[in-house]
């Protein structure tokens, strides 16, 4: 009888190792075939529900009801952001596939629009009515370099020149300001001098001189070279953040936050700077997880903590941005496998809302409203490309 039993028991043992043995080969066999999965361009219907919200956003009224609005209210940048990030997305999907400039183009002409609207100029103490003066005052490169990156954009889709005169006086005040600036970067607020806003007014002017055949895209190359000399880190071989606007130093350690915004502009007028700065990033800041990549805000900083207006939240080191913006990054640099694993890992961490034919995120885990500008960060990075040679 005991003898039954410790048989039985072996041969239920053995049963049960049997099971686990099949169930972890399956287990190890997805996540091998997740591992080996590449970034996949969006669907059609995925890309038209996701224009349809940024469209319904981009027409509402600049006031108090307004989702934009409402989402200034946590920072007012936020507002240039959803409008600049829709108008590259919308950019973006121009270039892969014509047929989409009928109707994105009203969309950033729409964008360009409000942006110029004093409930978005005064938050960087520009006058409104600069657009009529006859030269530019030395505004917010913040400002000023997403306006004309908006510009450039719109004039390469599209005939309409209701843009060009301003686009092309701001393109001369950025060219002239760029030339005379004692550490060739503009401030972005007083005293405030940021790498990843300065990356976007350089590449607005590469953009006017492929539009004009004007000659400021030498900026471009004088702006790569002096970064290259001053302000790369020598221990991670990325850009540092931040300037000190009166000695010029490094005053602030590379972030993911911020690099990974200024590969994707930096890719506009130099791809293998770019490409060289990804590679250092993902090498110097992110870990694998098997089906996920993540990047962190600091290269060796694994802290928890609410972080600060432009990381967000911390969780062990790693930011919502820095991984979001990676994801772009990725894409350009022909990083597929990552990429997939970046936008596995946006997945997961958001739940994604589809409502009346539109498509929009929220945040899991956390409370942070960040829509509408989050659609407009991720479908720029789901579409990313090259807009000129």
């Amino acid at each position: 009888m005991k003898s039954s039993r410790i048989k039985n028991n072996i041969q239920s043992l053995k049963l049960r190792t049997k099971i686990f043995l099949i169930l972890l080969i399956l287990f190890l066999g997805w996540i091998s075939i997740l591992q080996f999965q590449t970034y996949k361009y969006p669907d059609v219907e995925n890309i038209d529900k996701r224009i349809n919200y940024l469209e319904r956003v981009i027409n509402q009224p600049l006031n108090g009801n307004s989702e934009v609005t409402r989402l200034g209210y946590e920072n007012p940048e936020f507002t240039l952001f959803t409008y600049a990030y829709s108008t590259y997305a919308f950019t973006n999907l121009a270039i892969k596939d014509s047929t989409y400039k009928q109707r994105v183009v009203p969309l950033i002409k729409e964008s360009i629009l409000k942006v110029l609207d004093s409930k978005i100029t005064s938050t960087y103490s520009v006058d409104s009515t600069f657009i009529l003066k006859d030269s530019i005052p030395d505004y917010s490169v913040l400002y000023l370099g997403h306006l004309n990156l908006m510009m450039g954009c719109y004039r390469l889709l599209s005939k309409d020149s209701t843009f060009n005169n301003l686009n092309n006086k701001i393109s001369g005040s950025l060219f002239k300001r760029y030339n005379e600036a004692k550490f060739f970067n503009l401030e972005s607020y007083p005293s405030s001098i940021w790498i990843p806003d300065n990356s976007v007014a350089i590449a607005s002017l590469k953009l006017h001189s492929t539009n004009t055949k004007s000659n400021y895209s030498s900026a471009c190359t004088d702006w790569v070279n002096y970064l290259k000399q001053h302000y790369i880190e020598k221990e991670t071989g990325v850009l540092y953040s931040t300037l000190d606007s009166k000695s010029g130093k490094a005053i602030e350690e590379p972030r993911g936050s911020m690099l990974g915004w200024s590969i994707l502009f930096i890719y506009q007028f130099d791809s293998q700077f770019a490409i060289e700065l990804y590679n250092n990033y993902k090498k110097n800041f992110s870990n694998d997880f098997l089906v996920f990549r993540l990047f962190r805000e600091r290269s060796e900083n694994r802290d928890t903590s609410i972080g600060d207006i432009d990381s967000g939240p911390i969780f062990l080191g790693y930011s919502i941005p820095a991984n979001e913006f990676a994801l772009g990054a990725s894409n350009l640099s022909g990083d597929y496998k990552t990429a997939k694993k970046l936008e596995r890992l946006i997945n997961f961490g958001t739940s994604q809302i589809e409502d009346n034919n539109e498509f929009k995120y929220k945040v899991k885990f956390t409370e942070m409203n960040i829509s509408p500008m989050a659609e407009a960060l991720v479908l720029n990075s789901l579409t990313i490309t090259k807009w000129v040679e």
